[in-house]
């Protein structure tokens, strides 16, 4: 049985004087110094899909009244994760904008996520960092075999207005029995870097390997790379940029007719966070050093919504240049990248 522990000590102390977390106390959440974030969030190891963890988290649990005011806003990408919500800590982040991270789990698995809010209470940007910390087996189909890749991961509130995302990715053999993990075949090691602006939202401003271990396994860790890179603002669109750079990476791990290529789902996700920014952006670029073109085409039944979102766009020189590409799709069934 594994405990989880948050490195955030428990939810109580003094209070905190400062009026930009009344918010907070309007919802019945007193700031206590104890609340505030300090320097790193930290995850151990879970395997998920262990029904018999007691997953204990040190936290303020919302109630359904803060959860509809905190979480709801952020919409269904972060309201239907897990059922139980715990807020870890707030931070001041400047220009009146707070940072809150909050827990979402159950017995089966976690999250966690980062929203901002403004002054008011109103919900400003989110973002889902998802398993923190995560372990599972190689291959599901054969239980008996303890090879296990292993995701670690940690936040650090490196600056007033920024943090960074830690994430080593490695393979290893796992006693279920006794709780231990062996020495790592190999591991590679990244860093995603965010600041957050005037306006309340994640900015990504790097993603970077910082050093490897042994022989990585590309196509894992490319997955879980991709993974990442969808822990973005749900508004700024540089993160598009970032995209678009990325792609020779996938397309040197993976070849373009290789059925369960994971970048179109991905590139399909970053247009459903926010679809005017996504099409936004492909049309500025239009066919221009545009390396995501190629991997964005929903399916028949989806086009009638996405010729709606595009009809919306202010620009008529985006909305013909977008339709025309929709029109160009044939109905067959999908193929090669879908």
């Amino acid at each position: 049985m594994v405990l989880l522990a948050i490195v955030l000590a428990a939810c109580s102390g003094s209070k905190v004087e400062n009026p930009q977390f009344d918010f907070l106390a309007d919802m019945g959440i007193t700031v206590t110094d104890k609340l505030l974030l300090g320097d790193s969030i930290s995850l151990p190891d879970i395997y998920c899909g262990d029904s018999d963890q007691d997953n204990e988290v040190d936290g303020k649990e919302l109630d359904w009244k803060q959860y509809d005011a905190l979480i709801v806003p952020a919409g269904i990408d972060f309201t239907d994760v897990m059922s139980r919500w715990l807020l870890l800590g707030v931070r001041d982040m400047g220009h009146g904008n707070t940072l809150a991270a909050y827990y979402a789990g159950s017995s089966i698995g976690y999250c966690v996520n980062l929203m901002t809010y403004d002054s008011r209470g109103k919900l400003l940007d989110a973002i889902n960092v998802r398993e923190l910390h995560l372990l599972w087996r190689v291959d599901i189909e054969k239980p008996d075999d303890n090879s296990v890749y292993t995701l670690d991961g940690s936040i650090t509130f490196d600056s007033p207005s920024g943090f960074t995302l830690h994430r080593a990715m490695g393979r290893c053999i796992m006693d279920y029995d006794k709780g231990l993990k062996g020495a790592p075949q190999w591991k590679q090691y990244w860093d995603q870097a965010y600041s957050v602006n005037d306006k309340g939202h994640f900015v990504l401003l790097r993603q970077n390997m910082t050093r490897a271990e042994g022989k990585v396994d590309p196509y894992a860790v490319m997955d879980f790379r991709s993974w990442d890179l969808l822990a973005c603002s749900m508004h700024d669109p540089g993160v598009m940029n970032f995209w678009n750079d990325y792609e020779p990476s996938i397309g040197n791990v993976y070849s373009p007719d290789y059925r369960y290529n994971p970048f179109p789902w991905d590139v399909t996700k970053l247009y459903e966070m926010n679809p005017s920014r996504f099409l936004n952006w492909m049309a500025a670029r239009g066919d221009t050093d545009n390396r995501l073109l190629p991997y964005f085409k929903l399916s028949p039944d989806q086009r009638p919504a996405l010729l709606e979102q595009i009809n919306r766009l202010s620009d008529p020189a985006a909305r013909q240049w977008l339709t025309a590409l929709v029109n160009s799709w044939d109905d067959k069934p999908l193929t090669q990248h879908l």
